[in-house]
């Protein structure tokens, strides 16, 4: 997708992640907050985390075609620095999708554990065994911790570089601007 109604959908495609994504890590706040708040907003924070990942995907995928395009009309500067806004932008991605996945795994774990044990009635939690005497499968009591500390490093990952690869790419576009308003007044 290299325009949107004539023109570069990079631009435009950004500001999806841009926008959801830190709307996604408040969410966890929420989530890491109180254990209400997990059970009433967990599923609007990670559809909220995957249209943004979704957008941060497209925004690179389009930034890759207008880099092409670029470089075949800068110099050596703008080539370096285009360079370094899709590395910027190449990690803001994968950090995005990673912390998708763990955002995904502290929602959907617990939930999908709950409902397969939805079956079971009159269920003993400290044994892990129902009144029949069948197991009764549970998450292990590391697990949940560990994904409350890995959403929350993923979601601060991935706000920084977000905001790298956001200040890389307008600091160039900003620099572009000022060069050509330049040349217009000489």
């Amino acid at each position: 997708m290299d325009q949107i109604t004539g023109l570069p959908a990079h631009p435009l495609l950004v500001h999806i992640p841009v926008a959801l994504l830190p709307l996604a890590a408040l969410g966890v706040i929420v989530l890491l907050a109180r254990k209400a708040w997990y059970e009433r907003y967990r599923w609007a924070v990670l559809i909220v985390a995957g249209i943004g990942t979704f957008g941060a995907i497209l925004a690179a995928s389009s930034g890759e075609s207008l880099e092409s395009q670029m470089r075949a009309q800068d110099g050596v500067d703008a080539v370096r620095a285009v360079h370094e806004h899709a590395e910027a932008g190449d990690l803001a991605r994968t950090l995005a999708i990673v912390f998708f996945v763990v955002l995904a795994a502290y929602v959907v774990l617990p939930w999908f554990v709950d409902r397969r044990n939805a079956g079971t009635t009159g269920s003993n939690v400290e044994s892990g065994a129902d009144e029949a005497g069948t197991s009764k499968r549970t998450v292990p009591s590391w697990v949940q911790p560990t994904l409350m500390v890995a959403v929350a490093l993923t979601a601060v990952a991935s706000m920084v570089s977000i905001v790298n690869a956001g200040h890389s790419g307008a600091r160039r576009a900003w620099e572009q601007y000022d060069t050509s308003t330049q040349a217009l007044g000489d």
